[in-house]
């Protein structure tokens, strides 16, 4: 039987007795190594069975353990994983062989497939207790996850895009870390097949989609980001009450924006289109961290969210992300690596580092820059370093920055207006292209005062920009 379907992103491919052919990608797969991570009961076992076409692994996994087999022509080997518990989020066995399932996909994963079955709620309680392990596994996660709905015979007549939005917005946040990617698996065997057939189809094209050069796919989803912001704000000047009325039907059980979820650091989005005001709703805010090597952005970002989420110990050689409730209101923050004015730091990975920071901020968060600057000398030479790595990033980031004055407890008792006086014409060009925007943060002193004037600077000018 030949079976031959077009999909949404216009790629043919041709479905013939067991046999997987595209017409789009020149290139096709001749292996593939699939790692499925999931909580308990979410059909991974099953879902690694229908991929194999096989028996191969039981429905209780207790431990870590690959199959292989032949599917279209293709070498296949999915790694199983044990389920966590929704009520768990922190280590312990399960988590240790999470990390055990990881090192038995060698190289590395082609594809991560996040299992969540269409017969459960994925709210924000399975997010917190996915992050948490997702978190140990140190490995990228997000240019190679893709969402699998296991049980979609279950869905009856529901088109999965109906079944997202009803699910409401903590499973948009996750789709939307995924690149968008998704496909529905089905228990049936003659829907199983094709559908298998199609997920094929959608790791190939992101795997040719990741071997582009990380500079163009930053400007892929940077652009993309735009237009979807773009999108968002014609459709809340035509239709306003419309958004609203949607976002309120999103909200997880109808519950307010201000829950105690938040206090356990539940991200939730809204879209930028919402008049100020609207429901007591208030977007993400994302600050960016941008410094020279050992200018404290690592530890400005543990100050921020009031928790040691990065590492100050050891230097950052790559963007990470992590998010927290400030002042009540979710924040998400991006530290990157710092350059060197002395050739220590691989200066072309930081700049490519820098350059794909702004990527990795969702689509309905504003986005701001965040400069940590160390109190002490700053001559010219810290300027052109400063203005060479923030133009990465475009013409119009000083309008978004704040210079950050780091080791604050360094001022021995001077006011930063006099330090800025006394540090001479390169500082002093930086803070006009910075509109004077200044904050200073002192180490280790638990005054969260300093936090919320930092953030009150940031949303005035959220206001003004």
């Amino acid at each position: 039987m030949t079976q031959k379907c077009k999909k949404d992103d216009g790629i043919d491919y041709v479905y013939d007795q067991g046999i997987l052919n595209f017409s789009g990608p020149e290139s096709s797969l001749s292996q593939l190594v699939v790692l499925l991570l999931g909580e308990k009961q979410s059909g991974k076992s099953s879902a690694g069975n229908i991929i194999l076409g096989k028996p191969a692994f039981r429905k209780k996994t207790t431990h870590s353990s690959k199959e292989t087999g032949n599917v279209f022509g293709i070498q296949v080997t999915v790694v199983d994983t044990p389920g966590w518990l929704t009520s768990c989020t922190t280590q312990d066995r399960v988590s240790q062989d999470l990390c055990r399932g990881v090192s038995l996909c060698q190289p590395e994963p082609h594809v991560i497939l996040l299992v969540l079955p269409t017969t459960s709620t994925f709210g924000p309680e399975e997010w917190r207790a996915m992050e948490a392990q997702l978190r140990l596994l140190q490995t990228p996660i997000w240019q190679q996850a893709m969402v699998l709905f296991t049980h979609g015979d279950l869905l009856g007549g529901l088109p999965i895009k109906e079944h997202v939005r009803r699910q409401g917005q903590t499973l948009r946040w996750l789709l939307e870390r995924c690149g968008n990617r998704y496909q529905v698996l089905s228990n049936q065997p003659g829907a199983s097949e094709a559908q298998v057939a199609e997920l094929f189809q959608k790791i190939q094209k992101m795997i040719e989609a990741n071997k582009r050069p990380r500079g163009v796919q930053d400007r892929m989803y940077t652009q993309l980001r735009r237009e979807v912001s773009l999108r968002e704000v014609r459709r809340s000047q035509g239709r306003q009450e419309d958004i609203e009325m949607r976002v309120m039907h999103d909200m997880h059980d109808g519950r307010p924006w201000q829950r105690k979820q938040m206090a356990s650091k539940q991200l939730q989005l809204i879209p930028r289109g919402l008049p100020a005001g609207s429901a007591g709703f208030k977007p993400a805010l994302a600050l960016i961290l941008l410094g020279r090597s050992k200018s404290g952005k690592s530890s400005a970002g543990n100050v921020i969210l009031d928790s040691e989420e990065f590492q100050t110990d050891t230097k950052t050689t790559r963007c990470s992300v992590r998010h927290g409730e400030v002042s009540g209101g979710p924040v998400i923050v991006v530290d990157s690596p710092g350059w060197s004015l002395f050739g220590l730091a691989n200066s072309k990975q930081v700049r490519t580092e820098i350059s794909r920071s702004l990527s990795l901020c969702p689509v309905w968060s504003k986005v701001m820059f965040i400069l940590a600057v160390p109190v002490g000398s700053f001559r010219e030479k810290d300027r052109r370093a400063v203005e060479m790595h923030l133009s990465l990033l475009g013409q119009d980031v000083w309008r978004s920055t704040v210079v950050l004055f780091t080791y604050g407890e360094e001022l021995r008792g001077k006011t930063v207006e006099n330090h800025i006086e006394q540090s001479g014409e390169p500082l002093q060009w930086l803070l006009g292209r910075c509109g004077q925007r200044h904050q200073v943060f002192r180490t280790n002193t638990g005054d969260r005062t300093q936090v919320q004037q930092l953030l009150h600077m940031v949303e005035q000018l959220e206001l003004n920009s």
